[in-house]
């Protein structure tokens, strides 16, 4: 099976209520989003037979569903708890209408070095 993944920026704003730390108060992040996707692949237009998803396709489609709704964002306002991991399924979900089981994974990096993901 092959897979692709695209890889996405976005800033947000967020604040986590009744937690214990310095995410209880407003503060912001530079996200990094991977979407990745498989199947066989498609035959698009009869002339890329080896084709999993045109990765011009995947930015339309992640841009309308996500990157427009979120970025720039203060996402108290669209989820309840906002955590990395609420916004890893709020997109998982998003996507998987869209894409269904060629969804593979779904990264979302609120730091560098932190990340929250879901997989199929």
């Amino acid at each position: 099976m092959l897979t692709i993944t695209k890889k996405f920026e976005f800033a947000y704003a967020h604040l986590l209520p009744n937690y214990e730390g310095k995410c209880r108060n407003l503060h912001g992040h530079n996200a990094v989003l991977e979407v990745e996707v498989s199947g066989p692949p498609i035959n698009r237009q009869n002339v890329y037979p080896t084709m999993v998803c045109d990765f011009g396709d995947l930015k339309g489609i992640v841009d309308t569903e996500i990157i427009n709704k979120l970025d720039h964002k203060h996402l108290n306002d669209i989820m309840e708890y906002p955590t990395a991991e609420t916004m890893c399924q709020w997109i998982w979900n998003r996507l998987f209408v869209v894409f269904g089981k060629r969804l593979e994974r779904v990264r979302i990096y609120e730091t560098s070095n932190s990340y929250a993901e879901v997989k199929r």
